[in-house]
């Protein structure tokens, strides 16, 4: 669904990600983790189209990413970044509403399904506050919610991908759990999810596929229980870890 073939990106004389190949899989979810710096915000720029690659190109449900039209390709692809900085006193509901600008549903049906979506994100109790005033991790809920809405749907177009930048960094513990929930269930109904996280345990319980970046390139990348080992950690992360079991999930767990 969204092919990514030896992709290069060079920028003011700095090699910043060197010959990547990625491939996300309706239905499935990547996780994409290394240390800071290694290039994974980076990545997710290039795969979108936020940038634009000095080597490689990007497949999309077929097609070339810059063969999209853009309110095509909104109506498939959805991207939560890191940051998402809105000055405006907008509600919580608009914020959410504005996911589903590219679809032309009717104002019955978008009105369900941003409730839908706050709801799954713990949020209907934000629906008319503003935005100016939430905590930084209603924010970031808020935000999801408006990329879930987005891609609410299976549309006629293609396959769904939802693509999310540390979606977890400003949550507690039980929406961090949330998030991993909302992550496995888009992928049941095919929705290919790419995640970039920095926490290695959570990436383990949620991911099918992790790849793992290091200085601009691929050190490794495979099921969670091939890819984190302590050799791995130590030579990426300059930690030394010993691998465990989780005994709830039976996942990869990451002592360090």
């Amino acid at each position: 669904m969204l092919l990514a073939r030896n992709l290069s990106l060079n920028v003011a004389g700095f090699s910043l990600l060197r010959n990547i190949n990625l491939n996300v899989e309706p239905g499935k979810v990547t996780a994409v983790i290394g240390a800071n710096g290694a290039g994974k915000t980076s990545l997710l720029r290039l795969l979108t189209g936020e940038q634009k690659a000095s080597d490689g190109e990007v497949m999309f449900n077929g097609r070339g990413l810059g063969d999209w039209q853009p309110q095509h390709l909104a109506r498939m692809m959805a991207v939560l970044p890191q940051h998402s900085r809105l000055d405006f006193p907008f509600t919580a509901r608009e914020v959410v509403t504005l996911g589903r600008i590219p679809h032309a549903t009717g104002i019955a049906r978008d009105a369900q399904i941003v409730n839908d979506a706050l709801q799954a994100v713990d949020g209907g109790y934000l629906d008319k506050r503003y935005y100016t005033q939430m905590s930084g991790g209603e924010k970031q809920r808020v935000q999801l919610a408006r990329v879930l809405a987005q891609i609410w749907e299976p549309v006629d177009d293609g396959q769904r991908v939802l693509m999310l930048d540390e979606p977890t960094s400003a949550f507690d513990l039980a929406h961090q759990q949330l998030t991993l929930t909302i992550m496995r269930s888009l992928a049941e109904q095919g929705v290919g999810v790419l995640v970039v996280i920095h926490d290695l345990n959570l990436a383990a319980r949620c991911a099918d596929q992790l790849l793992v970046l290091s200085c601009g390139e691929i050190a490794a990348s495979g099921e969670p229980g091939e890819v984190l080992t302590p050799e791995l950690i130590r030579d990426v992360f300059h930690v030394e870890a010993t691998i465990a079991v989780n005994p709830l999930t039976g996942t990869p767990m990451v002592l360090a």
